[in-house]
């Protein structure tokens, strides 16, 4: 018995798309899970997982305003005819490319912890 394992970005979900007929007998194989944006309060504990395991406090890093921050950063609002509409961005990549930038920034300055200024100026 043999097991693959493909990850890949949205895209690679429309290319094994069960209507399209030259991937047919591979898509009925597959199994896809879809990595949900980390809202409803997951952000934070992602985080402090994140430093923990890298042998850091998140409180020592980032203060309050910073998580807030993030999260507004990663939610994009555009507009259609039906009105307004929030689209969460808060994927784990982008997360932790946002924080080692803010992380990187906030050590140029010369600031002791991450705050939602910084991570707005960035």
């Amino acid at each position: 018995m043999l097991g693959i394992v493909l990850i890949g970005q949205t895209e690679l979900a429309t290319k094994l798309a069960e209507n399209n007929p030259t991937v047919r007998e591979v898509v009925q194989r597959c199994e896809i899970a879809t990595l949900e944006p980390l809202t409803d309060g997951k952000l934070a504990g992602y985080l402090k997982h994140k430093f923990e395991r890298a042998g850091g406090d998140i409180k020592q890093i980032l203060d309050e305003s910073a998580l807030d921050a993030i999260s507004q950063r990663l939610t994009v609002k555009s507009r259609t005819k039906a009105g307004t509409h929030e689209h969460s961005l808060l994927y784990p990549l982008a997360v932790n490319n946002l924080v080692a930038h803010a992380m990187n920034e906030t050590v140029y300055l010369g600031f002791d912890k991450v705050d939602g200024d910084i991570i707005k100026s960035i």
